[in-house]
């Protein structure tokens, strides 16, 4: 290459940099946001207008600076001091808003029902994914989402049944008795009372209690991992403050850092500990059935966790179990000791039900009904998280008129449904412990208006823990002391991850028999908060800082992922012994592919000629050029190609090692249900259609096929009049129309000219979108105002409305009592009725999966019927054949399905032409982490190939005949054909194999038994064989035949 190539080459790489930087920085910082602003606005949201990058972030922070400044009384509602933006935005914009955290529209959500139905559908509405800077502080299942979340939940479950509970009761109350009699020696001391800031005790009491029941170790040996989380957890939310700016948390700061450093040390503390454990556990020292016994008991096994995961969830529960139990008895006791005649109504329910000095136990401390509701009270007031957050993945409707824009996020404030004047009445500020008097519903009406622990699916296992220490706590504490506030009390609520008392919680304590039960406990006020303004100079200095943050970190993203990346992929993949092409910077070998293509279709093809090296020309020449596995480029995404049968084997097996690719977004307009979905979501989907697809159904179909194909064969009849006459046809759009038909009667209940519409607009966006796979690798080239893109999405546009028109009119019918409902749309219909509880499809799920029935029900059966024909034409011997054992078999009466089971030339033809010409070309498989493969380690972000086409015509496989036209090779089965190796995928293989199957096949063989039966046919001198990859092959010029009447 000379110096005047390179030099091209490297201002063509920096200008396609800069284009991808400048492109991603305003999408995130601008266009995404206003975007979602105007979506939002259409349903008629409102909220607070956004700013560029930083969102309501300095707002928020001036806010909190200010509100914090101000003082008040244990008797103010202290919301505007915690959560003033929040609040505000409600004032201003209603009960359902939006503000923004940075670039990221948060839409808060305070009716009850909408609570609920954000809570209930959990895979609707996910956890946030974790900013990197919170796995510093700690994971765990609290924070997981999907199949980890789950299986997590299962494991961690068994710790938390009321059987264990009743096990750990003599812990908590050994835990407690130590601080009782620490406060007994200060009071002894001191004389009849004395003042203790009881916070720092609870906090340790609560960690020793977390400590023996989960980890079997005592406070003192975990003292120091309690101390770093507490410190991590307030350098988090000094961290926190700046998340929105791109890249802070990589800037070597010194909070920064030394979160790095505590994050390695808790790691190694709880690494010690672990290996201690399991020490003891191999010499059976040590308990199996506490949290740590049980996650230790589920690493050893292939479906538990892993030895990080069972760090995470140490750290999670060393933190969750001490501050929320913490924050329940300091809020409890502070109020309390500013509400005497509760504090008393308590203690003499304790002296009733457990008496003076015996031992509290669980049945005990379940029938303290006061106490219960003092608890209650106690969470409705100050909940240990004062919000709940889920994300939107995807476009979401959250009731009837407001549907929620994929990327945004909803933000559900505990502290304000609590005190929601219209939920709990206009006392809602007050501590009213009667509310509570008659359970929880009552007091909420029934509605999801409560929400300490969470709500739903996620609702915190660990919530009766809470309760039962924190009854223990407060049984063993009433029955010693009293208590009320002291004159150096400061209120102020303080968010430090959940709700801390920001000064501390100092009480004078009495021992009862020496406490005067008049004291009335002084009014504590509020001092100035200590804290300093920002100034606005500090603040402006941050603004202008945000600029350069943000050039630096769209730099690196984009240099990672269009160049750092792909290397590390592409150096990995050696190391492995792999071999492929060099990547080239953004456009890998696309630009090589797209070239070879077209220079492949200018030149003229036999019908006799192999097709590979028109229809796959660069796999085809990777492939002589390096062997059977290799890799090329997908951008700057690594494919690599498989053929060994027992690799593909596993691929197909292991579904959720190897989940479907998402890399090229457009063709998902075409087709996006249950064939590109995954997970939970491809279960649930599949478990809803099979029925539609089950054998009897189709068996059922039969005379709807024989109806579609005798059309066809009527009009060509027209055209050949006479016996011994023919005439040319093109038998391609007639077979289209007639599948499009079949699909039509069958699945949807209508007709083809019903449908028409439809199949004419996807055979046009499948032209269009295969035509943008060649512009690709340009980042964001599907959003570019083209006249491609914009005619692409006018097709979808009209594609919905006219399949919205369908489903209107079966749903009208099906009300009336006059429609099927054990069709495909039926069925879709009848799970849609679930969909409120999270059984079903949504309205968008129903239109996808249509739209992929009706593209893929027509297009598989069209292809392969059409290329039946060709290659029947071409040998007449076997088409002589089919012909006289559809005579043979039906004789002169109709295909019926008994017929059809006994056509085994036909089915030996059909598997020919499906190994020769199968409609998809390849499959590709997506790697999300690091897995092996046979003898292969491959990373996350690379995709696996299976190259159908190649692996049919494989002659190692298949014999030196592969390329050749021989349906004998079928004659005994598949699994002999095969030798019983996964290399014949024409639909797939393993538990994705394509659900209509047998639907295709079933309608290919009546279509071909009704022609052969009336006509036998050659090529036409017109043929020009070309096939031609437009999603399926098609036969680029038709498939021009001489039909003779018979």
């Amino acid at each position: 290459m000379s110096k005047t190539d390179i030099s091209e080459v490297a201002v063509a790489a920096a200008v396609v940099v800069v284009t991808v930087l400048i492109w991603k920085g305003l999408n995130l910082a601008w266009f995404r946001p206003k975007k979602h602003e105007a979506y939002l606005k259409r349903q008629g949201v409102s909220g607070t207008p956004f700013t560029f990058l930083v969102g309501d972030a300095v707002r928020e922070a001036s806010m909190v600076e200010q509100a914090k400044s101000r003082s008040i009384s244990l008797s103010d509602d202290y919301t505007p001091r915690v959560m003033p933006m929040i609040l505000q935005t409600v004032k201003d914009h209603g009960e359902t808003c939006y503000m923004w955290m940075g670039p990221t529209a948060s839409v808060i959500v305070t009716k009850p029902e909408h609570i609920k139905e954000v809570l209930n559908r959990a895979n609707d509405f996910p956890k946030p994914p974790v900013h990197p800077v919170v796995e510093l502080f700690a994971t765990g299942v609290a924070l997981y989402s999907g199949e980890k979340w789950s299986k997590h939940r299962k494991i961690i479950n068994h710790s938390f049944h009321l059987e264990k509970l009743k096990i750990v009761i003599p812990a908590f109350h050994e835990s407690c008795i130590e601080m009782i009699s620490k406060w007994e020696r200060l009071v002894r001391e001191q004389g009849s009372s004395a003042e203790i800031d009881v916070w720092p005790y609870l906090e340790d009491v609560t960690s020793d209690a977390i400590s023996r029941t989960a980890f079997g170790s005592s406070y003192e040996e975990g003292k120091r991992i309690f101390e770093l989380q507490e410190e991590q957890g307030r350098r988090l939310v000094k961290a926190l403050e700046m998340a929105f700016i791109p890249g802070m948390r990589f800037l070597p700061t010194r909070n920064n850092m030394r979160m790095k450093q505590i994050d390695r040390e808790v790691k190694s503390r709880l690494g010690e500990i672990i290996k201690k454990r399991q020490r003891a556990m191999e010499a059976g020292e040590a308990p199996k059935n506490d949290l740590l016994g049980i996650l230790l008991e589920s690493n050893s096994g292939d479906h538990g966790m892993s030895t990080k995961d069972v760090i995470e969830e140490c750290r999670l529960f060393n933190f969750a179990g001490q501050e929320t139990t913490a924050d329940l008895l300091v809020w409890t006791m502070i109020m309390l000791s500013h509400h005497k005649k509760w504090q008393d109504q308590a203690r003499q329910e304790i002296l009733q039900v457990i008496g003076k000095s015996n031992k509290p136990n669980f049945d005990a401390l379940s029938r303290l009904k006061i106490m219960s509701m003092i608890l209650n009270e106690v969470l409705r007031l100050y909940p240990p998280g004062i919000l709940l957050g889920r994300t939107i993945e995807k476009e979401t409707k959250l009731d009837e008129e407001v549907t929620l824009p994929g990327g945004a996020q909803v933000v559900i404030p505990t502290l304000m449904v609590h005190r929601d004047p219209e939920l709990w009445g206009e006392d809602v500020n007050e501590f009213k412990p009667e509310r509570f008097a008659d359970g929880i519903s009552k007091a909420t009406k029934n509605q999801v208006s409560f929400l300490p622990f969470g709500w739903g699916p996620r609702f915190c296992p660990g919530q009766n823990f809470a309760l039962m220490e924190a009854k223990m706590a407060l049984v063993l504490i009433l029955r010693r002391f009293s208590f009320e506030l002291s004159p150096t009390y400061t209120h102020a609520p303080h968010t430090v991850l959940t709700l801390h008392p920001q000064f501390g919680a100092p009480l004078i304590f009495h021992t009862l028999q020496d406490h005067i039960k008049d004291i009335s406990p002084p009014h504590a006020f509020l001092h100035q908060d200590s804290q300093t303004l920002k100034t606005t100079k500090k603040m402006e200095i941050l603004i202008s800082s945000l600029a350069i943050v943000a050039v630096l970190w769209w730099i690196w993203t984009t240099v990672e992922w269009v160049w750092v990346k792909p290397k590390m992929l592409e150096s990995f993949l050696r190391s492995q012994g792999l071999a492929g092409t060099c990547y080239t910077p953004l456009v890998g070998d696309m630009r090589r592919n797209f070239s070879m293509l077209k220079e492949a279709r200018s030149k003229p093809m036999k019908p006799t000629d192999d097709l590979i090296s028109i229809v796959m020309p660069y796999s085809f020449h990777m492939l002589t050029t390096y062997g059977k596995t290799f890799f090329t480029w997908l951008g700057p995404v690594p494919s690599i190609t498989i053929m060994n049968p027992q690799l593909i084997k596993e691929v197909y097996n292991k579904v959720h090692d190897f989940p479907k690719t998402h890399t090229f977004p457009l063709v998902a307009l075409i087709a996006d249900g249950l064939a590109n979905a995954d997970g939970h979501k491809w279960a649930k989907h599949r478990k809803i259609i099979n029925p539609a697809f089950h054998f009897e159904k189709i068996k059922n179909m039969v005379p709807t096929f024989q109806q579609s194909c005798s059309e066809v064969v009527f009009q060509w009849e027209k055209l050949v009049p006479e016996k011994g006459t023919s005439c040319e046809v093109d038998v391609w759009p007639w077979i289209v129309n007639l599948t499009g038909d079949v699909i039509s009667r069958t699945a949807f209940g209508s007709s083809y000219k019903e449908g028409q519409r439809i199949f004419i607009l996807q055979g046009e966006l499948a032209n269009l979108i295969m035509q943008a796979q060649g512009k690709n690798y340009i980042p964001g080239y599907r959003h570019f105002p083209t006249r491609n893109n914009r005619r692409i999405k006018a097709i979808v546009r009209e594609i919905q409305i006219i399949l919205k028109g369908i489903i209107s009119n079966r749903e009208k019918a099906r009300d009336a009592g006059e429609a099927p409902s054990d069709d495909l749309l039926g069925l879709l219909l009848e799970s849609n009725l679930a969909q409120a509880t999270g059984n079903g499809l949504t309205t968008e799920e129903i239109l996808e999966e249509c739209k992929l029935f009706y593209f893929a029900g027509q297009e598989t059966t069209s292809v392969l019927l059409a290329w039946t024909m060709v290659l029947l034409s071409q040998h007449q011997d076997w088409q002589a054949r089919a012909r006289e054992e559809v005579i043979q078999v039906f004789g002169d009466r109709e295909p019926d399905i008994e017929g059809i089971n006994h056509l085994k030339v036909m089915t030996v033809i059909i598997y020919e032409v499906l190994r020769l010409y199968p409609p998809l070309i390849q499959m590709n498989r997506a790697i999300n982490k690091e897995i092996k493969l046979g003898d292969l380690t491959l990373p996350a972000g690379v995709q696996v190939n299976m190259p159908v086409l190649l692996i049919h015509r494989d002659t190692k496989l298949w014999g030196d005949d592969a390329a050749e036209f021989k349906p004998e090779r079928f004659k005994d089965g598949i699994s002999k054909a095969t030798k019983n190796q996964v290399c014949f995928l024409p639909f797939g293989w393993g538990p994705r194999i394509c659900i209509g199957q047998n639907f295709a096949l079933l309608e290919a063989k009546i279509a071909l038994a009704l022609i052969l039966r009336r006509f036998s046919f050659e090529l036409s001198p017109s043929y020009v064989h070309a096939p031609y990859t437009v999603i399926t092959i098609h036969p680029h010029f038709g498939a021009h035949l001489i039909l003779n009447k018979l």
